[in-house]
């Protein structure tokens, strides 16, 4: 296991539901009961990005969605007319809203709102204090969202073996050092 094995195009559940003007990039992955609905604009997701389960993405008249290479999309996430860059985290249960813009390699951890129109600047750690967010520059670590994002590529081709299990120690080193090297790439 010293490659990421890519695909060539997404990698799409059988339980997801895609609708509208959906451009993926290759070794995107969507997760059952995630839900990308883009009826009335674009959503444009880079390499190897992954739409967890039960995650919505919408767009209206007024904005598309653009994700960025390398970016995680967490459980249960909902996004709405958002722009997000490269190698970012979008944590369990967060919600972005319209217009709003998430820099490359920022980590918007779980439960977290961005309100529309808040610009999170680059590698950037986001918290929720449970009324608000509060905003830590260049806390994120985008390395550990990278691995996460081999993982999932892992992941969904395990699925379509039907192998399941943990990834050993070792695969879990090998996927933080091939994150690391990517993140070179990306000069973020």
């Amino acid at each position: 296991m010293n490659s990421i094995p890519f695909f060539e195009s997404a990698y799409i559940h059988e339980q997801a539901t895609v609708i509208g003007n959906v451009k993926f990039a290759s070794s995107c992955s969507i997760w059952p009961g995630a839900v990308l609905r883009a009826d009335m604009n674009s959503i444009n997701l880079g390499l190897a990005v992954n739409i967890q389960d039960n995650t919505s993405l919408h767009t209206d008249s007024r904005g598309s969605i653009s994700i960025g290479d390398w970016t995680l999309v967490g459980h249960n996430a909902m996004l709405h007319g958002c722009k997000i860059g490269k190698a970012c985290l979008i944590g369990i249960g967060s919600i972005l809203l319209d217009d709003c813009e998430i820099g490359d390699g920022a980590q918007i951890t779980a439960g977290c709102m961005i309100r529309g129109g808040k610009k999170i600047p680059p590698r950037s750690l986001v918290v929720s204090d449970g009324k608000d967010i509060k905003i830590y520059p260049g806390k994120a670590k985008p390395e550990l969202t990278i691995a996460g994002c081999i993982e999932y590529i892992h992941l969904a081709h395990r699925i379509q073996k039907s192998v399941f299990g943990p990834f050993s120690e070792d695969e879990e080193r090998l996927f933080i050092t091939q994150a690391k090297e990517i993140l070179l790439s990306l000069n973020i």
